[in-house]
């Protein structure tokens, strides 16, 4: 099969031919219908993620259909549309046992530790870690594996802040903002609104923002501009970005008693003390998110439709995909597909 492989740190992306996986015991063999690009994959190729071995198949955003069951695998049926959970945890330890396998001390993940989805087939552990897609198109859903759970546990940590009439400012909007203000816009607080500002560096990004729904859409605000935005400070900050000005934007901005949620990895850092940001704001990071959390994703997107504007791109031009996501010049999301 054919697959894109980094083989060392600095030996750039490769488009080779390897055997096609073999299922056994418990395992799925996927065939690969879409694989989304992210930035934590530009972050491997630059030596910027932990716990990364070599050489490795990119890409833990999959989509696509169940093709081979190893002897042992049940629950499953050759044709079925599944996306691909990526935390692959041991499944017997703490952090397992309570359904959050993605952080799993001894985990080997998809795309991380474990070839991706860079590739025609994937083979996949056991299938506990396929959610099924219904009539959701798996090469339009494979983002939501990533994109959108990471930012749906954003938004269900923040969930206690989320009363009527509170005021969030979302920081960047790109794949995963976009998708945090749908999910804030699709699950508002029972008897009332939210009040929404979306900062951003990009002018086409803060229309697609205000197309989402967002009430004030603001290119590089300080932070009285964004308090103007909201009529006060936020309830909730949501930082998908995640650099040393953004951090500082948020810790101005946040309420005293709200919440800044840390998603982006933008290698940031925020000072914190009694005088900043405001007494007893919450500071909290998400990463990825559970099953549980993926299923109630691919729910959502089924009920509600979510929009994701994803371009794709034939698995040979992995390189031009992230050359391209480097330089910024992608609105919302690109798909390798195997054609």
């Amino acid at each position: 099969m054919r697959a894109v492989r980094l083989d060392a740190l600095g030996a750039g992306l490769r488009l080779v031919e390897v055997p096609r996986p073999e299922p056994s015991g418990t395992e799925v063999r996927i065939r690969v219908a879409g694989c989304g690009v992210c930035h934590t994959d530009l972050h491997i190729v630059d030596g910027l993620q932990a716990r990364v071995e070599f050489p490795l198949i990119l890409g833990h955003e999959v989509a696509g259909w169940v093709d081979a069951l190893g002897r042992d695998a049940e629950g499953t049926a050759i044709g079925e549309a599944v996306l691909v959970y990526g935390g692959w945890g041991c499944g017997t330890c703490r952090e397992c046992a309570s359904g959050n396998e993605q952080r799993c001390p001894d985990g080997r993940s998809l795309g991380f530790q474990a070839d991706g989805g860079y590739a025609e087939f994937i083979l996949v552990p056991h299938v506990r870690h396929l959610v099924s897609l219904g009539s959701l198109d798996p090469v339009q859903a494979a983002p939501l594996a990533d994109a959108g759970l990471t930012s749906y546990r954003a938004v269900r940590r923040a969930e206690p802040w989320l009363k009527p009439g509170a005021r969030v400012l979302v920081i960047g909007c790109g794949g995963l903002g976009q998708f945090a203000l749908q999910y804030l816009r699709a699950l508002p607080p029972a008897g009332g609104e939210l009040v929404f500002a979306v900062a951003e560096r990009s002018a086409s990004r803060m229309e697609r923002a205000t197309e989402l729904g967002a009430d004030h859409a603001l290119l590089e605000p300080d932070a009285a501009s964004a308090r103007a935005a909201l009529d006060g400070p936020a309830d909730v900050v949501l930082d998908f970005v995640g650099s040393d000005e953004t951090l500082a934007l948020a810790a101005e901005v946040v309420a005293p008693g709200g919440i800044v949620v840390l998603v982006g990895e933008g290698r940031g850092e925020m000072r914190f003390g009694f005088e900043r940001p405001a007494v007893e704001a919450w500071l909290t990071t998400t990463a990825w998110g559970s099953i549980t959390e993926l299923r109630e994703v691919v729910s959502v997107a089924q009920d509600r439709g979510l929009q994701l504007k994803v371009e794709v791109m034939d698995l040979a031009d992995a390189s031009v995909a992230h050359d391209r996501v480097r330089a910024g010049a992608v609105p919302d999301r690109l798909v390798l597909a195997p054609r």
